[in-house]
């Protein structure tokens, strides 16, 4: 790699969220403890303090989000002064017109996990529990692929972590809703789940969820329940937890990843591919999509059939074969072609 520089571009806002920028800080932080630097390309410096917290540089192009070929220009000339031979670039709204442009210009390594059209790039790599060969009977002669949860781009955190601790009875409850909460699953959950039942049940809401004194005031009269803003050392909370409730996304990878028996459900319709992969290779329970039926109500129920330790105990030795924790490795080797 020129220079031992990796650049990759990605966004987050209130409207897609965080996670595009967070799993790419995964493959940062491994790059940056080889040595290699990361520049993140953004098209504004909505992640600037996310990226800079985690030692690693941004530039931003000043323009929109939602028409990447518009932003053309500005970064032809970002990969021309810069000697860019290679990119890893991680967004929904790229198109054929767009990626084709930059694959002439770099190499272009594609985060997908979607399969929305076939990518005209160097590389693509799908990490999602659902992703083999079939998923992509469509391809680019030459064009490789890097598939399946090995390349699950995780912190350092969770490497190799212990076997997860099984307790006779559920007391602790982690519930998550995304960066945003756009159809506000928390409090909705938190009203249909027995609160009082629990010593603790931790909330926490992501980045650009503007509810948090809010939703504060909501369950003051629950002493069990603890509205938490965004927590850097998420783990900690993950080895607490007896079952996690959580939508789809790289979080059920972390959670995998430390053997949490997990609920899901989905918001958007990327999410549905993978929450559905983990319920029918049944090692997380689907409670649905939050934009149709009764999600909360369904969370209940398989809250109840959570009470099992011994089904808890299968889904979490289940999750744990499933993710190593050294994704975001497998994924500089890749970015950096080595063997």
């Amino acid at each position: 790699m020129s220079e031992k520089v990796l650049y990759i571009r990605a966004d987050m806002n209130p409207q897609i969220s965080v996670g595009h920028v967070m799993r790419c800080l995964s493959v940062a932080d491994s790059a940056k403890a080889r040595g290699v630097k990361t520049i993140f390309i953004a098209a504004d410096d909505e992640p600037a303090s996310l990226i800079k917290e985690r030692g690693h540089e941004l530039i931003v192009l000043g323009t929109d989000w939602r028409n990447m070929e518009s932003e053309l220009p500005a970064l032809e000339k970002i990969i021309e002064d810069n000697k860019i031979d290679r990119i890893l670039i991680d967004s929904y709204q790229v198109t054929d017109a767009y990626l084709r442009r930059v694959n002439e210009l770099a190499k272009v390594f594609y985060l997908d996990d979607v399969n929305a059209f076939p990518y005209p790039v160097y590389a693509v790599i799908n990490y999602s529990n659902h992703a083999d060969e079939s998923t992509y009977p469509v391809r680019y002669p030459g064009t490789k692929f890097y598939l399946g949860c090995g390349y699950a781009p995780l912190r350092e955190a969770f490497k190799n972590p212990h076997q997860k601790k099984i307790n006779r009875t559920v007391k602790n409850i982690l519930v998550m809703s995304g960066g945003s909460d756009p159809f506000d699953m928390l409090p909705k959950i938190l009203e249909a789940i027995p609160l009082d039942k629990y010593e603790t049940v931790n909330a926490i809401c992501g980045n650009f969820n503007d509810r948090l004194d809010s939703l504060k005031v909501k369950f003051a009269a629950h002493p069990s329940v603890h509205i938490l803003p965004r927590v850097e050392r998420i783990w900690r909370y993950y080895e607490e937890a007896d079952v996690a409730i959580s939508a789809g996304g790289s979080t059920l990878y972390e959670l995998s990843s430390m053997g949490v028996p997990t609920i899901t459900y989905s918001f958007v319709d990327n999410q549905i591919p993978n929450v559905r992969a983990f319920d029918l290779d049944g090692m997380m329970p689907y409670a649905g999509d939050a934009r149709g039926g009764n999600v909360p109500g369904r969370v209940a129920k398989l809250l109840e059939e959570m009470d099992d330790a011994a089904v808890r105990n299968e889904n979490s030795r289940r999750l744990q074969r499933l993710i190593d924790g050294h994704g975001a490795d497998r994924m500089v080797d890749v970015l950096c072609e080595r063997p």
